[in-house]
């Protein structure tokens, strides 16, 4: 039960003022950062998309995936876990996917050496395709696609048709660097007011 008049309270509305602040800068340092000023893009970059796909970059970037191998090792354990979503029902429905989506998320004997190819050619380089299996839990392709444009417009992301006809992206790194600012701002935050 929580105590509604504790200092607990105090503390849990401290935090949430935090993220708060926290993600709000995020945006407004991506915004800052963009090569472009439209507003309309603008605005996009302000949407959850835009925070999704850095979290996922950062996160990339902080578990070393760096090499060939290491995005192998990463298909596999999304593969995995994709087969334990499609043994949970009620957490498939929660995140909002369907079994079939979930499975053709997975890395087959079609996709998956094209992956590796991409990124043993350039480290960081992924089919955008690819890169939307990757985060089925949190967006559709088509979401993935245009917040994959939209960093391309601001300078965050690197696209090029491949001689098979797909789009491989890779990223600047600057997403990431605006990412791990907000996380150590935040973090800093919060032990300075004694959160943490």
């Amino acid at each position: 039960m929580l105590d509604w008049n504790g200092d607990e309270l105090a503390l849990d509305v401290s935090l949430l003022e935090q993220v708060r602040a926290a993600r709000i800068g995020f945006s407004d340092r991506v915004c800052a950062a963009s090569a472009s000023k439209d507003e309309k893009h603008l605005a996009q970059l302000r949407s959850e998309p835009t925070y999704l796909m850095a979290e996922f970059l950062y996160s990339m970037k902080v578990f070393g995936i760096n090499t060939a191998e290491d995005v192998e090792r990463f298909a596999d354990l999304h593969n995995d876990y994709v087969v334990s979503l499609t043994r949970d029902p009620a957490k498939l429905q929660r995140l909002g996917l369907s079994q079939d989506r979930a499975l053709a998320s997975m890395f087959t004997a079609d996709t998956k050496p094209r992956l590796i190819q991409n990124w043993a050619e350039k480290s960081g380089a992924i089919d955008q395709s690819n890169l939307a299996r990757f985060l089925v839990a949190v967006m559709s392709s088509e979401t993935c696609r245009k917040t994959l444009i939209d960093f391309e417009t601001a300078g965050f992301m690197q696209r090029k048709r491949s001689p098979y006809g797909t789009m491989v992206v890779w990223s600047t790194g600057r997403i990431e660097e605006i990412f791990g600012e907000m996380l150590r701002n935040l973090r800093l935050g919060l032990q300075q007011l004694k959160i943490l």
